[in-house]
């Protein structure tokens, strides 16, 4: 191997270690585990007119990482922040994460986690980040029915003027008599039916107005007495009930 000796002035001896530092700092800025050169190789590199300074040390560290390590750092410390940023302001934006109604806390936990586990999959992406990702989709997550109230969607507008009519039912039926309390009994039981239907009341909630009811007004659900007589009482138990 032949040994080549220089001869340099100072300034250019300050000169050359400048880059060369410049050129570490800026290396290992890109990626931690750069595998920096030495200062003879980076002055061969200089001689030999190699703009890009990658010693044999640092081509094998490259080549074994499987991939740009310093990019594959940047996606794994940026991915998680960037897809909460998306999901905290998304809201602001007019768009959310809808999930049903009546989902447990478990359902949405193993839901978040199947699709989170699917898009790091479909991306090819670190599994590790997969808890991440999930924790972030189901913290955001909010009931259809906040999604909907948000938006101010027809849903919604409808279900406020559902609860209107109920409200209004109710009171029609306490203060009702005879033929008329029985047709709004009817209107309310509809009603109820609905709200049950679309998740805004629940069976239990349906049974203690109905009963509250029966109690205040025990003829509403009783069956049409037969015959002049019957029907007469009735009409009588209706009238001073």
């Amino acid at each position: 191997m032949k040994k080549l000796n220089l001869n340099l002035k100072d300034e250019v001896y300050d000169s050359l270690d400048r880059d060369y530092k410049n050129f570490n700092r800026l290396s290992l800025k890109c990626d931690s585990g750069f595998v920096s050169p030495s200062f003879e190789s980076f002055m061969l590199a200089k001689l030999s007119d190699n703009t890009t300074f990658l010693t044999e040390a640092a081509v094998q560290h490259l080549m074994l990482s499987g991939q740009y390590a310093w990019a594959k750092r940047a996606l794994d410390k940026d991915f998680p922040d960037v897809v909460a940023i998306l999901i905290s302001q998304a809201s602001n934006y007019g768009f959310h994460i809808a999930v049903r109604h009546d989902w447990s806390v478990d359902e949405l936990t193993a839901a978040s986690k199947a699709w989170a586990t699917s898009i790091v999959k479909q991306a090819k992406g670190d599994e590790s980040q997969i808890d991440v990702l999930a924790a972030q989709i189901k913290s955001a997550a909010i009931s259809i029915a906040k999604a909907e109230e948000a938006l101010k969607t027809p849903a919604w507008r409808l279900s406020r003027s559902w609860a209107q009519q109920l409200h209004d039912a109710k009171i029609a039926v306490e203060h009702a008599r005879g033929s008329v309390a029985r047709e709004k009994l009817g209107s309310l039981r509809t009603l109820l039916t609905l709200g049950i239907a679309y998740g805004t009341v629940k069976e239990k909630d349906e049974k203690e107005i109905l009963d509250r009811l029966r109690t205040r007004k025990p003829y509403l659900f009783e069956e049409e007495a037969d015959g002049f007589l019957g029907r007469a009482l009735a009409w009588y138990r209706s009238v001073f009930a």
